[in-house]
C-alpha cells in the first residue's frame, strides 16, 4: 500500500546521511515528492528484473537484498532502519539484479529519481554525499566476497557477531533476523550456524538467549575473527 504524508517523511529522510548537508527546503520539497510503502512481513517489495522508481529508505522494519537459486539462497544485505537501497539503479537505469523481500512488518519511504538526478547535478555536498555511500556498498561488497572466499566459516561468524554491538556500548545485540536469514548472510548453513554459536558458547566468548547474543571475551572473539584459534 502506498501513501504519503510530508512531515513523517521529511524526517524521516533528514535522519538518512546523504541528506544530512541538504537544506530544509529542498527536503522538504523531495519528500512532497516522495511516497511511503508499508510491506507486511514477507511479502516482495520488488523482484529480480523488475524496475524500481527510485531511491529506497528504510523507516523501521528490516529488508533482504537475496539471489536465489534453485537449492539455495544468498543474502547479500540486511538493510534496517536508517539504510537506503536503490543507488545504483538511479544512475545504471537497468532492472534490479536481485529480489528484495521484507523480513517484519516494514516502512519505505521511496524518493522519485528525477529530483535526486538534479540535486546531484545542482548540489555538490549531496553529490559527495551519493558517491560516499555507493562506495561505502562496493567495499562491504568486497569484504563479503573475501569473507566467503578466504575466510572459514567461524572467522566468518565471528566477525559477524563483532560488528553487531558497538565497541563503546553494550555487549549485548539483538540479532536482526532468523538463524536461516544470517545463516544465507554468511554462506554457511542453519546447522552450521547452530553448531558454531554452540561452540562459542562453551568457549566461553558469547552467550546466547533466544535472539540476543552477549559478547563475553570481545577481545579473544575478535582474534577468532581474524583466524587465531
Amino acid at each position: 500500500m502506498a501513501s504519503t504524508n510530508g512531515n513523517l517523511v521529511t524526517g524521516i529522510l533528514a535522519n538518512l546521511p546523504i541528506f544530512r548537508h541538504t537544506p530544509a527546503a529542498t527536503l522538504a520539497s523531495l519528500a512532497r515528492k516522495s511516497r511511503t510503502l508499508h510491506m507486511p512481513r514477507g511479502s516482495a517489495v520488488a523482484r529480480r528484473g523488475e524496475e524500481i522508481p527510485g531511491l529506497m529508505a528504510v523507516a523501521y522494519g528490516l529488508v533482504k537484498l537475496s539471489l536465489r537459486g534453485e537449492a539455495s539462497e544468498k543474502v547479500l544485505r540486511l538493510i534496517g532502519a536508517g539504510d537506503t537501497f536503490g543507488e545504483a539503479v538511479l544512475f545504471l537505469e537497468k532492472p534490479l539484479p536481485v529480489d528484495i523481500t521484507a523480513l517484519a512488518d516494514t516502512l519505505i519511504v521511496v524518493v522519485p529519481a528525477d529530483p535526486l538526478l538534479v540535486m546531484i547535478d545542482s548540489e555538490p555536498g549531496f553529490a559527495r554525499a551519493m558517491l560516499a555511500a555507493m562506495s561505502q556498498r562496493l567495499h562491504a561488497l568486497v569484504t563479503d566476497f573475501e569473507a566467503a572466499t578466504v575466510h572459514r566459516a567461524n572467522e566468518r561468524l565471528a566477525a559477524y557477531l563483532v560488528s553487531l554491538v558497538d565497541p563503546d556500548g553494550p555487549s549485548t545485540a539483538t540479532l536482526p533476523a532468523s538463524k536461516t536469514v544470517i545463516a544465507a548472510r554468511l554462506g554457511i548453513t542453519k546447522e552450521t550456524l547452530s553448531r558454531l554459536l554452540r561452540r562459542f558458547a562453551q568457549e566461553g566468548l558469547i552467550a546466547v538467549g533466544r535472539r540476543q547474543i552477549t559478547l563475553l571475551d570481545r577481545e579473544r572473539l575478535s582474534a577468532a575473527a581474524h583466524g587465531a584459534s
